[in-house]
């Protein structure tokens, strides 16, 4: 089976055609484009392929469509002639873009018209961003945040609010908006038409929320769901291995593993994220060593995070215009060196789709009292009346939980924490009057900017990015699914009724939820870095442009965010896409 293709693109619309000659020079000239060419008149575009992916034939150039994931996918099942399938596709994009869902699979990709206009189709999984920014004289598509700074013949500057919300370990991009000012990013499942001169129009072609509550089917569901794992590991795993799994021990990255090696017959290396107190290390690794002695990992990285760690992992990241905090993906860069890194997978999102503490909500809302009795007469399963009740009760008051964080940070500007305060307030409103079945899961799907770091940072290095638990099939199951079919009493009911045959059982039955972080954010740091002009528009003017010398950690590590982020942007911006980004002093980090 061929691997999938995927590739980044930029593009770029411009009424001056001195400009876009300009730009198509800077392009050629950069070494970071295998491909520009001219899709549409008034359009220029420049195409990068991931390793391992295939250039778009001239059958897809010739109907203006420019692909960044999922060209393999589309019209997969229809088995006709590729061309007359995407001359549908441009076509439908044209016509009736709010129909695209009836095209299979998970696809990306820019459809150029004559004259400077544009339709952009975000994936329905959203592996691939896509950023859209429009001036009076120019436009433009990438899907890379960087390439937007390097490239659009205007000024890149900052978003406070978004580097602000940032800095509090959450990600999200309100109403569109991200770091770079002027800058959208497009909502998965969605499309967006873009012209010079005017605001960009968004659409949603793919819903996978159902309009009425459906009755459990449980037995289908889990075997549905084992099917969709394995097809989605056998297809992005590459045989030849460089397959890195970011394994924690728990439930989902464990039945990854066991899948992955087992099941799929892939080679699988992995990186574990670890807690450095010897105690916690010693649980977490007595569900990590056996499975990897039962599948003999080839590679093996760790890394024991002290109360420093976090910070200099962030030094550690890939250089990219982005806000890289996840530590597994600031490790990367490292990894890379030793070793040929071609896939990235992971057990994000599993949470949500196979039953947590994240699913409590939708489970309260559809279980009405009487059904309450079985959970009276077990002790081990009482637990579940409070939190039914606990979540009628904010469902009744209109708050329900939100994904985001509750306020920022008192070192940010107080404006802008005013700014998100009413954005809170407005989404809260928005998610309370949402009637719909799946609220609580809707809401947490579109909590989705690990996305986009995901692809920023992997691709930065040549990486490509799997979502096993994330994706257009996946979805569309969990929507379908009910949600007495993921809990209640115990988590993750889905998950174990379909890898019952695959994953060790030690493993896949484990009831704890190794939360063991609580050490990293106690403590003080020492700060000596001035902060950059560029930040003054976050920061409150005490804390500018020296913040205190000493710092809780968390405050340390939200600025140290918002300062290697100034000095990418400023790198991006003026050394012409150079990736000598100067860094802050760092101690050595402990990577085994």
């Amino acid at each position: 089976m061929s691997r999938p293709p995927l590739a980044n693109l930029f593009a770029v619309s411009a009424e001056d055609p001195s400009i876009l000659a300009s730009v198509e020079t800077d392009l050629a000239g950069s070494g970071e484009f295998a491909e520009v060419w001219r899709p549409a008149q008034g359009w220029l575009a420049a195409s990068r392929l991931l390793p391992g992916s295939e250039r778009d034939g001239d059958f897809v150039r010739d109907s203006g469509l420019a692909f960044a994931e999922g060209r393999d996918a589309v019209g997969v099942e229809s088995r006709r002639d590729p061309r007359q399938v995407f001359r549908e596709v441009a076509e439908k994009t044209d016509r009736s873009p709010e129909h695209l869902a009836s095209f299979s699979g998970d696809f990306g990709f820019a459809r150029f018209r004559d004259g400077g206009s544009a339709t952009v189709v975000r994936s329905c999984g959203g592996l691939v961003p896509f950023y859209l920014r429009s001036t009076g004289q120019c436009a433009a598509i990438a899907t890379r945040l960087g390439d937007l700074v390097r490239y659009f013949p205007a000024e890149s500057d900052l978003d406070p609010l978004v580097n602000a919300i940032w800095t509090t370990g959450h990600g999200f991009f309100p109403d569109g908006r991200t770091f770079i000012a002027g800058v959208s990013i497009l909502a998965r499942g969605h499309f967006g038409r873009l012209e010079r001169g005017r605001p960009a129009v968004f659409g949603r072609y793919w819903d996978p929320r159902p309009n009425s509550q459906r009755f459990p089917s449980a037995r289908e569901h889990a075997e549905r769901l084992r099917a969709l794992l394995v097809d989605r590991l056998t297809r992005d795993l590459d045989p030849e291995g460089g397959n890195l799994l970011t394994l924690s021990g728990g439930v989902d990255s464990a039945s990854l593993a066991a899948l992955a090696s087992g099941t799929v017959g892939r080679r699988v290396w992995t990186l574990s994220v670890l807690p450095a107190p010897q105690d916690l290390f010693d649980h977490e690794m007595s569900f990590i060593q056996p499975l990897a002695e039962r599948f003999g990992f080839e590679q093996r990285w760790a890394i024991r995070l002290n109360a420093d760690t976090p910070v200099q992992l962030l030094h550690a990241a890939p250089p990219a215009v982005f806000h890289v905090i996840h530590p597994a993906l600031c490790a990367l860069p490292r990894i890379v060196r030793e070793a040929p890194v071609r896939v990235l997978f992971g057990g994000e999102f599993a949470d949500e789709v196979c039953g947590s503490g994240f699913t409590i909500p939708d489970w309260a809302a559809c279980t009405p009292v009487w059904r309450l009795a079985p959970f009276v007469r077990s002790s081990s399963s009482r637990r579940y009346l409070l939190r039914w009740a606990k979540a009628r009760c904010l469902s009744m008051a209109r708050r329900p939980a939100l994904p985001h964080p509750n306020a920022l940070p008192h070192y940010i500007r107080a404006e802008i924490r005013k700014e998100y305060d009413d954005c809170f307030t407005r989404i809260r409103r928005r998610i309370a009057r949402d009637n719909a079945p799946w609220s609580a899961l809707a809401a947490r799907c579109e909590a989705d900017a690990f996305l986009a770091m995901n692809w920023e940072a992997a691709c930065e290095l040549g990486i490509r990015r799997s979502f096993p638990f994330f994706n257009r099939d996946v979805l569309e199951l969990a929507f379908e699914c009910h949600p007495s079919e993921l809990i209640g009493p115990g988590y993750k009911k889905l998950l174990r009724a379909a890898l019952r045959d695959d994953v060790p059982e030690r493993n896949l039955n484990r009831q704890d939820k190794s939360g063991w972080g609580s050490y990293l954010r106690v403590g003080h740091a020492s700060w000596d870095t001035p902060l950059s002009d560029s930040l003054q528009a976050v920061v409150r003017p005490e804390w500018y442009p020296r913040p205190p010398n000493v710092l809780e950690r968390s405050e340390a590590f939200g600025l140290t965010q918002l300062v290697m982020f100034s000095r990418s942007l400023q790198a991006r911006r003026w050394h012409g896409g150079q990736r000598d980004v100067e860094r802050l002093p760092m101690a050595p980090m402990a990577l085994s």
